[in-house]
This record gives C-alpha cells, sequence and structure tokens, in this order.
C-alpha cells in the first residue's frame, strides 16, 4: 500500500506540473491577451465539467448525491459573493483559490477510489495512468490563473503538492473506511458545482464587457474543444 500512495503522489504532482509547464509556456506567447486567456481557461473548465466530470460522475455516483452537491457548493460560493461582494470584486486572487478548493473536492472521491479499488498492480497502473492524463489540463489552467493574478511559479508547485497530498490521504482513508457512494457522490458534487462558479461567475461574467461578444464566444468555445479533442483521445488510450 505504501508503493501505492507514494506512486499516487509522484503520479499526480507530475501530471499537475506537466499541465502547468505547458501552461507557462502558452501564458508567455500570449500574455498579451489576458481576457482571451481568461476565457479559454473559462472555456477549458466548461469543458471538463459539461464532458468529463459530470459523465463520469453519473456514472460513478448516486445522481441525487451529486446535485446536492453541486447545488450546495455554487449556492455558497454565491452567497460568499453577495455578502462580501465589495473585498470580493476588486480580489484577483478569489478565482485562483476557488479553483484550487475545487481541485481539492474533487481529488478526495478520486483518491477513496483509488485506494477502494487499487490492491491489483495491474489495476493500479492503469489507475494511477488514467489520474496522470487527467491531471495535465487541471494543470494547464492551474498555472494560467497564478500568471494571470501575477503569482510566482512557485505557487503552483504549492497547489499542486497539496492537490497530491489530499490524493494520497484521501486514498489511505478509503483503503482502510471505504466510504459510501453518497458520500463521494456528494464531494465529487461539491467539485462541479465550485467549478461552475469560478467558470461563470469568475472568468466568463468578469471578462463579459471588456470584449467583444464574439470574442467571447470564440474563445470560450476554443477552450471547450481543446478538452473535447483531449478526452477524446485519451479515449483511444483505453
Amino acid at each position: 500500500m505504501f508503493s501505492l500512495l507514494s506512486n499516487l503522489f509522484l503520479v499526480g504532482i507530475s501530471g499537475l506540473l506537466i499541465g502547468a509547464a505547458a501552461g507557462r509556456g502558452a501564458y508567455g506567447f500570449y500574455s498579451h491577451r489576458m481576457e482571451e486567456l481568461y476565457l479559454l481557461c473559462g472555456g477549458m473548465l466548461i469543458g471538463v465539467i459539461g464532458f468529463e466530470l459530470i459523465p463520469e460522475s453519473l456514472h460513478s455516483f448516486d445522481s441525487i448525491a451529486i446535485l446536492l452537491g453541486a447545488s450546495f457548493s455554487f449556492l455558497l460560493f454565491v452567497l460568499i459573493e453577495s455578502k462580501f461582494h465589495n473585498h470580493i470584486v476588486h480580489n484577483k486572487y478569489v478565482p485562483l483559490l476557488a479553483f484550487v478548493l475545487a481541485l481539492l473536492a474533487h481529488s478526495i472521491p478520486v483518491g477513496i477510489a483509488i485506494g477502494i479499488n487499487g490492491s491489483g498492480d495491474e489495476f493500479s497502473s492503469v489507475l494511477l495512468l488514467a489520474l496522470f492524463i487527467h491531471h495535465i489540463p487541471e494543470g494547464v489552467a492551474l498555472v494560467l490563473f497564478t500568471s494571470i493574478t501575477g503569482l510566482k511559479s512557485w505557487y503552483s508547485i504549492l497547489a499542486a503538492s497539496l492537490i497530491s497530498l489530499v490524493l494520497v490521504l484521501s486514498a489511505s482513508f478509503g483503503s482502510n473506511f471505504a466510504p459510501s457512494y453518497t458520500f463521494n457522490g456528494i464531494l465529487t458534487g461539491i467539485a462541479i458545482g465550485s467549478l461552475s462558479y469560478v467558470a461563470w461567475f469568475e472568468i466568463i461574467l468578469k471578462v463579459k464587457g471588456r470584449v467583444l461578444n464574439r470574442t467571447l464566444l470564440l474563445y470560450t468555445t476554443m477552450g471547450i474543444l481543446i478538452i473535447i479533442m483531449y478526452i477524446k483521445m485519451v479515449h483511444k488510450l483505453f
């Protein structure tokens, strides 16, 4: 089990950091077009939610639990934003914090599933490979958020390490206690609701009005298409 946990941490952080390196390269070329980068990132999040998180969650967990978790987290963020609007609206770090919290919430059920099912060596390898590939676009989005907000690269490394650590702790918990699918479904729903809030309120609505509507639609759609093509490529590997 220790071998699986150590491999899980290395695979998790490697996928995030490889994605972060790709995102950093993209930022280097297009840092003069902040609004477009923001919309591209928002489109990627919408693609991840609509074409990966929701279908996989409905296949694996109870739909009512997912809906409860998603509704709770989305409404919670909306309530926080309405109560602390004056403090949040001008704070450029809010999208990054909300995004990292969403990834942490998503990492818990993923780690638990690996802890429960990852006993066989062959199956463990498949799970770890899937996790590695899954983390690459998340790493891209993570470094784009940190770069856009003006944070140094080591913040991305810190966030990636934290997410990977949560994966390991969740896998250890899952191997010993095996929480219910309802519990995992609620956590997955929380991730979906959080990411939906970030994509809509903290990206698209904040850029709306600063670019032409056709530009907003173009770059958001490009982000979605990038994720769709990426998911199709991944499915061919499995």
